[in-house]
């Protein structure tokens, strides 16, 4: 047998981004995964569930609400978010649909493994956070393609009967690992950094620009380091990166080839077909607006009002504005 021997620190809560919120509420429709192909069992007896486990990203996902039922906990959807509530004795938490991001409650933040997901109604998680954050023991029976998700008397090394061997599941660094919580607006990497992390990752072929843009319409919110550069085709691209703060991730936000985008030009004349004059256009950058998401972020002061717009970096769509009365 091999087993995934974890034992861990006690209950969690998870809380979602409000990007990720934006975008599941939205309307995202769920996604289709592999069925995982395997038994369950808690404590001995087969998990009577309505959804079978499925793989996500090699991760294997179980059922939240037939896991946890049986080992004492409560579950319940709050349903104008996509968050559920769980309580185990004195203990509650939430966890997200979507986000890799968790707090444990006044203590620090972690990430996840592998996020929450919905699957035909049914909220999934990986067998590690079954592990983490309720503090069971679970055990992989290679041979007999089953999961035993145990507590209490079950937790015995006697406890499943043993196979052909054992082995425990390497830990993971950056996963369930708690930090002090930190605030204020998040930022990419530095200027150095960004540029060694596209040369090496093979993003870009030279470097010709780094600048630091916002991903909103606040100067002072969350920024992301552009890098501008030639890729391999000899095609110039913009490519946006950021940094997790507390495990030192660099990771890519998206990209454009830059001649497949519009000009300024061209946006400068869609403003103008909506009466905003260019000398009132106060700000006019390219950001990710959302992962994978490049859009013309734009900024006008006119008459009484302020404007904010996001037009589609391809298509010229405007896929945002708001008009907000300027304050005396």
């Amino acid at each position: 047998m091999k087993r995934l021997l974890l034992v861990a620190f006690s209950v969690l809560t998870v809380v979602l981004t409000s990007t990720t919120i934006s975008a599941w509420a939205a309307g995202a429709a769920e996604a289709s995964y592999t069925p995982a192909n395997i038994a369950v069992l808690v404590n001995g007896t087969a998990l009577p569930v309505d959804q079978d486990p499925v793989l996500s990203h090699k991760s294997i996902m179980v059922p939240l609400r037939a896991v946890v039922e049986p080992l004492g906990a409560t579950v319940t959807w709050t349903g104008t978010i996509p968050q559920v509530r769980i309580q185990q004795g004195d203990t509650v938490f939430s966890l997200n649909i979507g986000s890799d991001r968790a707090f444990k409650e006044r203590a620090g933040i972690f990430f996840l493994e592998e996020p929450p997901v919905l699957v035909k109604g049914h909220t999934m998680v990986s067998l590690r956070f079954l592990a983490e954050g309720l503090g069971t023991k679970v055990d992989w029976d290679e041979t007999r393609k089953t999961v035993f998700i145990s507590t209490g008397d079950f937790m015995g090394p006697e406890y499943p009967p043993p196979a052909v061997s054992k082995q425990e599941m390497p830990a993971t660094d950056n996963y369930y690992r708690l930090y002090d919580l930190e605030v204020g607006p998040n930022s990419g990497p530095s200027a150095e950094e960004a540029k060694a992390y596209v040369l090496k990752q093979g993003l870009l072929k030279t470097v010709k620009d780094v600048q630091f843009t916002p991903i909103r319409f606040c100067e002072y919110g969350d920024t992301d380091t552009m890098v501008v550069g030639n890729d391999e085709l000899g095609r110039e691209k913009a490519v946006w990166l950021t940094k997790n703060r507390y495990g030192g991730t660099v990771s890519v936000t998206g990209s454009v080839v830059l001649a497949e985008a519009i000009s300024r030009e061209k946006v400068y004349d869609m403003l103008r077909a909506k009466g905003i004059k260019t000398e009132n256009i106060k700000k006019m950058y390219l950001a990710p607006y959302e992962k994978d998401k490049i859009y013309w972020l734009v900024i006008a002061e006119q008459a009484d009002k302020t404007y904010h717009s996001a037009f589609d970096c391809k298509t010229g769509t405007m896929v945002l504005e708001n008009v907000v009365p300027r304050t005396p």
